[in-house]
Order: structure tokens, then C-alpha cells, then sequence
């Protein structure tokens, strides 16, 4: 019964104060509700912070701000995007990206190599950054990346590559790129593991089948015409 007076349709007059507001914030979030972190993600927003009777200290002392309402409570604890309702206009292009170097750097501590296995729309979803990704890069999570790493990723790196990425010219860019930029090999290391497996691991195995009925030496040969014969490729013949 501590809070009765601020359940009544019109709180006293003076009832408010922003300490009175933030302590019954808490007691809502944590006795009343019992929201879980992820169940208030969910929630948390004006909507219901109205249902919840705490409209009036929102505009009186946070300027009508749910998340500084909230930081209040838990200093540092919430980034607003986390929110399954941001502010209108809340996202901008420089934003967006300072949201995403924040969620690959600090939050999710990110190598190259593991970006690369799992960063997608879905990824995007998971960490609440599509809705930029649709209004500034057009749905794609490539573009998006790129403006923040520019020139450091490759399209075909990625584990999930978009619907109708691949064609035969650019699964053969990718491949010059891997071998002689990427891996840098020399026509000796080129010939000794040059396999099935080298290609799957290169994330090339799907325009390998495509557009190669699933010969390494044909693609290669698309590459380097008449430069090699099959029996120079040491692993050609491995069972993979």
C-alpha cells in the first residue's frame, strides 16, 4: 500500500517528485510486474508507463523521455535501441553505424572471421538494427557493414550471402580475389591445395556447383585458362 495514493486517477497535488517516480518505477519493473530484462525490453515504452500511472513525473521531470526515465533507475545498463519501441526519428545513417561498431566491438567482441559466420539480416534482427538497415542501405546487410568497415569485407565472405548474389563473373572475381589477394598464394602452394575442400572453406562451393557441376579444376580453368592441366593439382583426386 506505499504507492496508493499515485494508483488514484488524479495523484494529490506535490505528490510527485522525480526520487517518488524512480522508486516506484523500480516497484513496478521489479515487485508488481517481475519483468525479466528481456520481458521489459519488450514492454517499455509510453504506452506503458501510461497503464502504469507514471505519465505525469515522465513529462514533470524527464521531458517525456521513457529512456531517461529508465537510465535514471539503471544507469548504463539499457542502450535505447535495445527497445522494441524506439522514439520516431530516433535512427540517423551516422547512428546506425555507431549502434552497429558498438554491437560487433564492445558488445559482441566480434574477430573478422566470426563477423563473418554470422553477421545477416537475421543477426541485424537479433541486435534491433534492421529498421536503419532498411531506411539507409536498402535492406541489405552488406552495404550497411561496408559503410562502416569500407573496403574491408568482401560479399562473398559471408556465411549467408544474399538470394541471387552469386553469377559466373563474380564467382570468378571472388576467386582471383581469394587466391591472390586474400591468401596470396604462390603457383606451388596454388597447385598443392587447390580441392573441393579449399573452396567450401573459401565459401565458394555454391557457384562451384552452380556453374562447374562441382569441379574445382573446371573453375579453375575459368579462372587461368589452359595455364593448368589436371594432373598438376596434387589434391584434385583426395576424396573430400
Amino acid at each position: 500500500n506505499q504507492f496508493k495514493e499515485w494508483g488514484l486517477a488524479m495523484a494529490p497535488l506535490n505528490f510527485w517528485t522525480k526520487e517518488k517516480a524512480i522508486e516506484i518505477l523500480k516497484w513496478t519493473i521489479e515487485e508488481k510486474e517481475q519483468l525479466t530484462r528481456e520481458e521489459l525490453l519488450k514492454v517499455y515504452g509510453k504506452k506503458w508507463i501510461k497503464h502504469n500511472k507514471l505519465s505525469a513525473p515522465l513529462v514533470m521531470y524527464l521531458n517525456g523521455s521513457p529512456y531517461a526515465m529508465l537510465h535514471s533507475l539503471y544507469p548504463n545498463q539499457f542502450k535505447e535501441w535495445e527497445f522494441l519501441m524506439t522514439p520516431n526519428k530516433f535512427w540517423t545513417k551516422e547512428k546506425a553505424l555507431k549502434v552497429l561498431k558498438w554491437t560487433i566491438e564492445e558488445k559482441e567482441k566480434l574477430t573478422h572471421s566470426q563477423l563473418t559466420q554470422v553477421y545477416s539480416i537475421k543477426w541485424l534482427t537479433k541486435h534491433k538494427v534492421t529498421s536503419p538497415c532498411q531506411i539507409f542501405w536498402g535492406n541489405s546487410p552488406y552495404f550497411m557493414l561496408n559503410d562502416l568497415y569500407p573496403r574491408k569485407f568482401k560479399e562473398w565472405e559471408f556465411k549467408f550471402t544474399p538470394t541471387g548474389f552469386w553469377n559466373k563473373k563474380r564467382a570468378l572475381e571472388a576467386l582471383k580475389w581469394t587466391i591472390e589477394e586474400k591468401e596470396r598464394l604462390t603457383e606451388e602452394q596454388l597447385l598443392r591445395i587447390f580441392t573441393r575442400r579449399w573452396l567450401v572453406k573459401h565459401k565458394l562451393c555454391t557457384p562451384l556447383k552452380r556453374y562447374w557441376n562441382g569441379s574445382p579444376y573446371e573453375m579453375l580453368n575459368a579462372l587461368y585458362p589452359y595455364r593448368y592441366s589436371k594432373n598438376m593439382l596434387k589434391g584434385y583426386n583426395e576424396k573430400l
